[in-house]
């Protein structure tokens, strides 16, 4: 590294090269001892100068390096945010492909919903029509799914997948009681101020008759469109207890001959 000495630093030095020199005379030697000495003061900066120049120039080394460090670490983390945004950038791209799919999939669920409300309103509508024809044991089995139809024109709380289970479970029921056929016990009231226990035996949907305990009482019941209607008919009494016994078990089976009564 090139130096530069203040101009009285290298007066001082060449004062002293000059003081070094043989004098000429005898009449200059008494400068010799102050040029020495400043001489030695020159030399004694300069080489403190250059300390400090040298421990300054170790410093703004290690300086360096570490900025040199951190503008590379800088660097990788400039590098690392680029890619994320590209990254981010492809994702937000993916996601509104896949948002476009989406709401075209909406579309299509909206459009197919509309069809669904128009083909469950028909079907309630005629399970309503339905229920009345319903005999009291299977009207309390599905009393809890025939309460959650709506009545006609009233909106439902219930959503498209709620209403279409309560309308199959009671078809399903419906189905069920038509295929087989049951006995229950009643209380029949055939408007004389009597109240009359009876067994009946309903035979699907279509057909129900009914015994009192004693054989006294007898009749006949079908569905109609505003419920059921009993008719008392005691002559039927033996046929329909011959009947319930065989249901049950209680005799060997036989044909046992009984009124069928049939819509106009």
């Amino acid at each position: 590294m090139r130096m530069t000495l203040p101009v009285r630093w290298c007066a001082m030095l060449l004062a002293v090269g000059a003081a070094a020199a043989p004098a000429p005379t005898p009449a200059t030697n008494h400068t010799a001892p102050d040029a020495e000495a400043e001489g030695r003061a020159a030399i004694e900066q300069w080489v403190a100068t250059r300390r400090i120049l040298s421990r300054e120039t170790q410093e703004w080394r290690v300086a360096r390096e570490v900025l040199d460090g951190r503008a590379e670490l800088l660097a990788r983390e400039v590098d690392t945010i680029e890619k994320q945004i590209a990254q981010t950038t492809n994702e937000i791209g993916e996601l509104d492909v896949k948002l476009a799919e989406a709401r075209a999939q909406r579309e299509r669920l909206v459009a197919a919903t509309a069809g669904l409300d128009e083909s469950i309103a028909a079907l309630e509508r005629r399970v309503r029509a339905l229920l009345p024809r319903v005999p009291a044991p299977l009207r309390e089995r599905v009393e809890p799914l025939s309460q959650r139809i709506p009545a006609e024109g009233a909106a439902s709380p219930a959503s498209l997948a709620e209403r279409f289970q309560n309308v199959i479970g009671v078809l399903n029921e419906m189905q069920k009681f038509a295929r087989e056929i049951q006995v229950t016990s009643e209380v029949r009231d055939f408007g004389d101020g009597g109240r009359v226990e009876v067994t009946v035996l309903y035979v699907g949907l279509a057909q129900a008759y009914f015994v009192n305990p004693a054989g006294t009482v007898a009749g006949v019941g079908r569905p109609g469109p505003n419920g059921w209607s009993w008719e008392r008919d005691d002559a039927l009494a033996r046929a329909v207890q011959e009947a319930i016994a065989v249901y049950r078990n209680e005799r060997p089976a036989v044909y046992v001959r009984l009124p069928v009564v049939m819509d106009d």
